[in-house]
């Protein structure tokens, strides 16, 4: 039986333990609502495919005047641990909050101990836009004072958008990331489809070739071609023949490294080796130096320099050019270059060169090896030297001579006498005239005096490309017509004729075109002495070129507004009428007028009865005619048209 001492202690038992429960249990609903434990099952979810149970974990600080779930979810209370959800299955439980700032959200979801990522399209959901309390942008339209307006409020929206734009920048960076993704897998997956990819190798080496640049550049091909693919970069770094073409100049050659690996992917093979700069000893760098000495590899070399450099670059050459076939040197400045000819022996005298153009630099400064040449341009001033060089080179088919003014010490009036020559290869035959050639004596044509040249079919005088027009034709050219004795001589069968300055017609134009039955194009320079003249000697009615098919007419006024094409267009219109039927029909007329070195206007328009105007009618005939006025074709609908046409 119990006491009533016994009684009291069981009481006061009781209680203490009920008191250290409720203790107990207050810390741990503190704890566990720290949590929100949410089951649901995944019938609507795209996520689980079994049908079991997820928990999702949310990291929260419940108070339930900031949250409330959204529908058609129940609400949370303070005195629950577990969110009932209703028996419509949802895979997630967004909490909406008053305030960005009252809602932490866990990057991750635990799906039966393992971890997953929130679906940014949820996350971004969870985010509750938050609504500002004034709408700042129509009070600034509408001109408001700021003493309008709560200053707080204010710098509270300015808070709230700050924490809101923050959380939405990692989600927008997350989508980013992920569509930069997708992009690169679908750019992928469609480049394994794409039709370049079942090309052979074979004949991507030849795209390759056609589209490589000889200039080393990081940004051209073939270098960028590596770029494209790793295949591609394969297949380009080992064909050693796409790197063989080496351009040095003054932008790229302190460019080592690149250039050292570029060199190196050549290997052993034949290199082509352009220079164009003035090297001295600063700016020789260790892979100019080693291209110069590594001159048994040269199969072709073009120098762009001073007489200074070229003596340089040529002195640090230490094999012979053993596999070269082609020399182009171009000199700048007044000095010559100073190259002891034991070095350029050494150097060229057993080189294959079939094809050098010398500018500015005497034959005499540069011996080469004559014995395969096929092409040559040449600079000089020595009737003699020239004479030598024609025995020498048996195999040329097209010389080119740019007449280099004489020094000094040279006798002009020497007379000459040479063992005549019959050359039989030889089929084109060039002059070029300068400024400087057409200033003093000219003994160069005096050389054929006592050659023959019975294969020749191409004949003529030119202007050197860089020079003034103007300078070059007030110059003298009379003493090219000692040339008619050399196609009188070889009984040679010339087809075509460029004449790029205004030749006597009756001393000159005349006696070539009776000497040349054969003739078939005809390029020549017209002004308004000559004009009339050529236009009556082309005409079919006296005879020659009857076998003529183009015909390439060019005028270019020096200072004033005079032009012998115009003044003379009746005269040109009945010699083209004459050429336009029968079987001496032409088939090409090109004219060209150029008013760039007229001080005055030209007299066009012409008037509406010109005899220009009947080149239309000849056009649509079949006649290719071109009108070219400073470049641009009158006969095409354009300014051109308008300027000439009206």
């Amino acid at each position: 039986m119990i006491t009533n001492n016994q009684f009291i202690q069981t009481i006061c038992y009781l209680f203490a333990v009920a008191i250290a429960t409720a203790l107990l249990v207050t810390v741990f609903v503190k704890d566990i609502l720290a949590f929100v434990e949410i089951w649901a099952w995944s019938t609507k979810t795209s996520i689980m495919s079994d049908h079991r149970p997820i928990t999702v974990m949310v990291k929260v600080e419940v108070t339930t005047t900031h949250y409330s779930a959204v529908e058609p979810f129940h609400s949370v209370s303070s005195d629950c641990a577990l969110v009932e959800i209703s028996s419509e299955c949802y895979s997630v439980l967004v909490f909406r909050p008053v305030s960005p700032s009252h809602l932490q959200i866990s990057s991750q979801f635990s799906f039966g101990g393992a971890e997953m990522d929130i679906c940014p399209k949820c996350a971004f959901s969870a985010i509750c836009s938050y609504v500002p309390s004034v709408d700042a942008t129509e009070l600034l339209q509408s001109g408001f004072s700021p003493l309008d307006v709560c200053q707080a409020s204010i710098m509270d929206d300015i808070s709230n958008l700050e924490q809101e734009l923050q959380t939405i920048e990692s989600l927008f960076i997350q989508i980013r990331d992920r569509r930069e993704k997708l992009l690169k897998d679908l750019g992928s997956c469609k480049a394994l489809l794409a039709p370049i990819r079942h090309l052979p190798r074979e004949t991507l080496l030849q795209i390759f070739n056609l589209a490589s640049s000889d200039i080393p550049d990081p940004l051209d091909a073939p270098w960028s071609l590596g770029q494209v693919c790793s295949t591609w970069r394969s297949i380009s770094r080992s064909c050693p023949s796409l790197w063989t073409g080496i351009y040095i100049s003054e932008s790229n050659r302190d460019c080592t490294t690149f250039l050292k690996k570029y060199i190196s992917l050549s290997r052993d093979l034949p290199i082509h080796l352009t220079m164009d700069f003035d090297p001295d000893e600063e700016a020789m760098s260790d892979v100019v130096s080693d291209l110069v000495l590594h001159s048994e590899r040269w199969a072709s070399l073009e120098v762009n320099t001073s007489g200074e450099g070229l003596s340089e670059l040529l002195h640090l050459a230490s094999s012979p050019a053993i596999k070269l076939t082609s020399l182009r040197i171009s000199l700048s400045g007044v000095f010559q270059p100073e190259i002891n000819h034991a070095v350029l022996d050494k150097l060229f005298s057993s080189s294959p060169i079939r094809e050098a153009h010398l500018q500015r630099i005497p034959h005499s400064s540069m011996p080469i090896n004559m014995t395969e040449m096929l092409e040559f341009h040449v600079y000089s001033y020595d009737p003699a030297e020239l004479h030598s060089m024609l025995h020498r080179g048996q195999h040329l088919t097209e010389l080119a001579i740019t007449p280099a003014p004489p020094p000094r010490d040279f006798a002009a009036n020497i007379p000459l006498a040479y063992p005549h020559m019959c050359h039989t290869s030889l089929q084109r035959l060039s002059f070029i005239v300068n400024v400087e050639n057409t200033r003093g004596v000219n003994k160069v044509p005096l050389t054929f005096d006592y050659v023959s040249l019975p294969a020749l079919q191409q004949f003529g005088i030119l202007v050197q490309e860089d020079q003034p027009l103007f300078g070059v034709l007030t110059g003298g050219f009379e003493e090219y017509s000692r040339l008619l004795d050399l196609f009188h001589r070889s009984k040679c069968s010339l087809t075509t004729l460029t004449f790029s300055i205004p030749i006597p017609v009756e001393a000159f134009l005349v006696p070539i075109l009776a000497q040349s039955p054969a003739l078939q194009k005809l390029d020549i320079f017209v002004n308004p002495r000559v004009a009339r003249d050529t236009f009556k000697a082309l005409d079919l009615e006296q005879g020659a070129a009857r076998h003529l098919k183009e015909l390439c007419i060019k005028e270019s006024p020096i200072r004033r507004a005079e032009s012998g094409l115009l003044d003379e267009a009746n005269g040109f219109h009945a010699m083209v009428l004459s050429r336009s039927y029968g079987d001496s029909r032409l088939e090409t007329l090109h004219i060209s007028l150029n008013s760039l070195w007229t001080v005055q206007q030209l007299a066009i328009p012409v008037a509406q009865d010109s005899p220009f105007r009947d080149l239309f009618t000849m056009k649509e005939k079949g006649m290719n005619v071109k009108f070219l006025l400073d470049g641009e074709d009158c006969l095409i609908d354009g300014a051109a048209r308008v300027s000439f046409f009206g």
